[in-house]
C-alpha cells in the first residue's frame, strides 16, 4: 500500500469538517496517510491515523443503527425475509458489547492495516471516567431508534421488490460532477425506483435539525449519476430517534445553488494546497480554530498542540 496514492475528492462530510476547522482537516486527510501501516509509518503518522478513526459514543449509536438497518434490508432483499425484532436486538446487543470491550482495552492501537471498521471510541481515548448509565442510555438509544425503523413502512416497502429496482442500501459510490472534473462521493442509506421515480432514504439518529444541504446533494446525484428528472426525485428523512418523517423535493434554483457551493467548496480546499495537481499540502497552511469548544470534542486534541 505503499504506492497508494492520496487522490483529492469531495463530500459533504469532508466539507463539514473542511468549514469547522482547516488543521483538524489537514490531519484528517493529509498529515494521517500512510499511518495504516503501523510497522512503517512513523509515529507522528501513525498516531493521527488512529486518532482520526475515534467515534463519539453520539457517532457509534449511529453506526450501530445504520449498520444493523443495513443487515435487515440486505437480508430482506436477498432471501424475501425479515429478521424479527428480537433477532436485530440481541444481534446488535452483542455486537455493541463486543466493540465496547475491544474500545475499552485500546486494541485499536496494535492492529495493522485499515481501522475503518476497528471499535475505537474518543471517550476510552479521552475521557475514561464517564459513567456506566451515560453508556446504558447510549445503548438504549440505539434499541429505540431500531424500534422506531420496524414500525415505519420502509420493510413494507421493501418487501417484495426486485432486487434490481434497489439503487442502494448503504453503498458508497464515487461520481464525477458534469459541471466540475472532481471525483466526489455519495452515500444513500436507502434508495430504490419505482418506474421513473426514485425515492432516497436517510435515517437520523440524533435530535435537531437535519442540513437540507445533504438532501440536496443526494437529489444532485440521482438527477446527474442515476438520470432520473428533478420532479422525480424524492429524500426522505427518517429520524428514528424523534421518530418523525419529512420528506423533500427540490427545484431546479436549487440544484443550481448546490452546484455552484460545491464548485466554491472545491476550490476553497484546493486553494490551501501547496500542490492542488498532486493534492499535496503543507501543515502550516492549515490554521487551527479559535473555537476551543470544538478543540474540547477533537479527536486529535491529544496531539495538535505538539505540532507545529
Amino acid at each position: 500500500m505503499a504506492d497508494f496514492k492520496n487522490e483529492f475528492s469531495w463530500s459533504y462530510s469532508r466539507d463539514n469538517l473542511f468549514q469547522e476547522c482547516k488543521r483538524e482537516y489537514y490531519y484528517n486527510y493529509y498529515g494521517s496517510w500512510g499511518g495504516w501501516e503501523k510497522n512503517k509509518a512513523d509515529e507522528i503518522t501513525r498516531t493521527l491515523y488512529v486518532l482520526k478513526n475515534l467515534q463519539n459514543r453520539w457517532q457509534w449509536k449511529g453506526s450501530a443503527v445504520h449498520d444493523e438497518i443495513e443487515r435487515i434490508l440486505k437480508e430482506l432483499v436477498s432471501t424475501g425475509k425479515v429478521t424479527p425484532l428480537e433477532k436485530s436486538k440481541s444481534r446488535v446487543t452483542e455486537i455493541m458489547r463486543n466493540d465496547f470491550r475491544s474500545s475499552r482495552d485500546g486494541l485499536y492501537w496494535n492492529k495493522n492495516g485499515s481501522l475503518r471498521n476497528e471499535p475505537a471510541l474518543f471517550e476510552h481515548e479521552y475521557r475514561p471516567e464517564i459513567p456506566d448509565q451515560i453508556w446504558k442510555r447510549n445503548y438504549e438509544e440505539v434499541i429505540l431508534c431500531l424500534e422506531n425503523f420496524y414500525k415505519s413502512s420502509v420493510i413494507e416497502e421493501i418487501s417484495g421488490l426486485p432486487k434490481e429496482v434497489v439503487c442502494s442500501i448503504e453503498s458508497m459510490t464515487g461520481s464525477y460532477f458534469s459541471f466540475n472534473t472532481e471525483l466526489y462521493y455519495v452515500k444513500l442509506d436507502l434508495a430504490y425506483s419505482m418506474e421513473d421515480r426514485i425515492k432516497i432514504y436517510d435515517w437520523k439518529t440524533g435530535s435537531g435539525d437535519a442540513d437540507e444541504l445533504q438532501f440536496l446533494i443526494y437529489a444532485l446525484y440521482a438527477l446527474e449519476e442515476l438520470d432520473f428528472d428533478l420532479d422525480k426525485i424524492s429524500v426522505t428523512e427518517l429520524n428514528l430517534f424523534e421518530n418523525y418523517t419529512k420528506v423533500y423535493s427540490f427545484t431546479p434554483e436549487q440544484i443550481k445553488f448546490a452546484r455552484e457551493y460545491i464548485n466554491n467548496s472545491i476550490e476553497n480546499m484546493k486553494s490551501y494546497l501547496s500542490d492542488p495537481q498532486e493534492n499535496e499540502a503543507i501543515m502550516s497552511n492549515f490554521p487551527r480554530t479559535e473555537d476551543r469548544k470544538i478543540c474540547e470534542l477533537c479527536k486529535f486534541q491529544k496531539i495538535c498542540f505538539d505540532l507545529d
